[in-house]
Parts: C-alpha cells; sequence; structure tokens
C-alpha cells in the first residue's frame, strides 16, 4: 500500500485522500476502524492498526480466523489446540500485548 499510494503511512488514508474501499492491482483492500481487511482471491487478511501504524499485532480470534483458510490449521483451531497454545505464550511471554488495545506481538518484536 505505501509504494502504491505513495504513502509513508497508510493508517491516514483518510488524510491522504485514498478511497476507504478499492482495488490495487489483483487484490482488494477496505479500511475499516482502525485497520484494513485485504481479499487475494480466497485469501483473507485482516488487521487493525497498533501503536505507531505497526500490523504485526493479533489476537486468538485473528490467528484462528486466518488459520482456517488453510487445510492443514483446521483441526488444529478445531480441537482448541490453539487456544491452549496462545495462553501458554502468554503466560511464558513469548508474545505481550501492546500498550494500547488488546493486540498482542512476538516479545523480540
Amino acid at each position: 500500500m505505501k509504494e502504491a499510494f505513495d504513502i509513508e503511512e497508510p493508517m491516514y488514508f483518510r488524510q491522504a485522500g485514498i478511497a476507504r474501499v478499492g482495488k490495487i492491482d489483483s487484490y482488494s483492500y477496505s479500511f475499516h476502524g482502525i485497520g484494513c481487511y485485504f481479499e487475494f482471491g480466497d485469501f483473507e487478511v485482516d488487521y487493525d492498526y497498533a501503536e505507531d501504524g505497526r500490523i504485526d499485532g493479533f489476537d486468538l480470534w485473528r490467528l484462528s480466523r486466518f488459520g482456517e483458510q488453510y487445510d492443514e490449521f483446521k483441526d488444529y483451531i478445531a480441537s482448541g489446540k490453539i487456544e491452549l497454545d496462545f495462553n501458554t505464550a502468554d503466560a511464558s511471554e513469548e508474545i505481550v500485548e501492546f500498550e494500547q488495545g488488546n493486540l498482542y506481538h512476538l516479545k523480540n518484536t
């Protein structure tokens, strides 16, 4: 998006006069609230902006929704193991919450 719109920070799309909904090459985008939703054919990505415009934030719901697009992760998610692993990573501080909001990121990022 940065390259396509020649913008330093896409989260400021309104200020830059970028349409809330549109297409870039083969994918569609739709800004919403504090994030953006993308479609690449059958593949979807939905994220919220975190501190300083970061897009590497996640939560259990987003991980599950993303993983359900892949056959190899469907059983892992349906079994509830993803939730156990998420909670273990949180308890061991492998993942940490951003100071703002309720999203997590890897500890070393």
